[in-house]
């Protein structure tokens, strides 16, 4: 990798960092979600086309397997970083879409009650109490006239 091409991915490295660590003061919406992931895209399309560039150029050399063993190598390098901020940002757009359901659902309720608040239920006989009221037994078959 060139020393140009190795500025190039530190740049854009720092600059999705930084929009990082902003996520992390601030939820994100979708339009900050998607713009971050046409971004982490875009790089990786870039180490796509590097490594793609440099794997042509394996075959012209004699040891073309240990050119292209480190040709990936350095691609599985470079995509490290951009895979775990793709995971971050499927984590923002995880809970965003919660957020999002939530709040659907308090739009639902009406007078302003918690969704997750139950009504009371009936309280249903114990079967070990006794009961008041006195069964209606019938006598058995032998006994009926």
């Amino acid at each position: 990798m060139s020393a140009r091409h190795r500025f190039r991915l530190s740049l854009s490295v720092l600059s999705v960092l930084s929009a990082f660590s902003s996520m992390a003061a601030e939820p994100m919406d979708r339009s900050q979600i998607e713009a971050q992931k046409l971004l982490l895209q875009t790089e990786r399309d870039e180490i796509a086309t590097r490594y793609t560039l440099e794997a042509r150029l394996c075959w012209q050399r004699f040891r073309v397997n240990d050119c292209l063993q480190t040709a990936r190598a350095q691609r599985r390098q470079a995509l490290g970083p951009i895979d775990k901020q793709e995971q971050a940002l499927r984590a923002a757009q995880r809970a965003l879409m919660v957020i999002e359901r939530q709040e659907r659902l308090q739009a639902k309720q009406p007078d302003g009650k918690e969704p997750d608040a139950k009504e009371p239920v009936a309280k249903q006989p114990d079967v070990n109490e006794p009961q008041s009221k006195e069964l209606d037994v019938k006598a058995p078959r032998d006994a009926r006239p």
